[in-house]
């Protein structure tokens, strides 16, 4: 389960795990400065691919500043712990954009912005340096996609040319992301982005 693992990993020293896994799906992803752009490809029950999914834009991140819940924004899921609430969607979109708030937290709010399509999650890392507690924050999100949302897959996402990206990598790669490397075959040749992926290991009793 994720809630065990993650408690073991957050309080681990060890370094980082770059092993590169088999991820059936990938997300293809354009970036522009103020938007990630993901397109994902589905295979329908033969085994036929479906049209793309609808874009996917996760506006600019703007989590480490002031609380920004977009107004039309309605409550998707509260507990003790987590807030998540989801914005209003495109016309006909089968996406799902969601934004996850740790509750209680001392340290400075942080939003993290999600796009849920299917069976996977994808996140974009909000620029600057992220606040405190934000590691704490992201593991409830993790909790939360595997026993609430039950992804498969997670994925993020941020620019290589962060002054932070190694510490991103290292806390990630705490977490259980592991590298998507440049020439995948469901990845763009984007020398400016960087991608992680998460797959979600479930016990067969879970099924």
């Amino acid at each position: 389960m994720v809630k065990s693992n993650l408690q073991t990993i957050l309080n681990s020293h060890c370094f980082v795990r770059e092993k590169e896994r088999n991820i059936p799906k990938m997300p293809v992803a354009e970036m522009t400065p103020t938007h990630f752009t993901f397109l994902t490809r589905v295979r329908g029950l033969c085994g036929v691919p479906d049209a793309p999914h609808p874009p996917l834009k996760i506006p600019g991140g703007r989590g480490n500043d002031q609380r920004d819940h977009n107004l039309s924004a309605k409550l998707f899921y509260s507990d003790a712990q987590l807030l998540v609430l989801e914005e209003s969607p495109p016309l006909n979109s089968r996406v799902r954009f969601l934004l996850f708030e740790r509750r209680c937290s001392e340290s400075k709010p942080l939003i993290w912005r999600g796009a849920l399509t299917g069976a996977k999650l994808y996140i974009e890392i909000p620029p600057g340096a992220l606040p405190e507690g934000s590691k704490d924050s992201f593991a409830l999100l993790l909790e939360f996609a595997e026993e609430k949302l039950q992804v498969d897959h997670v994925f993020i996402c941020f620019q290589k040319n962060r002054d932070d990206r190694a510490s991103l990598l290292r806390t990630f790669s705490f977490l259980g992301f592991e590298i998507v490397r440049p020439g995948h075959s469901l990845v763009p040749s984007r020398p400016d982005a960087f991608f992680m992926a998460y797959s979600i290991e479930r016990d067969s009793d879970d099924d």
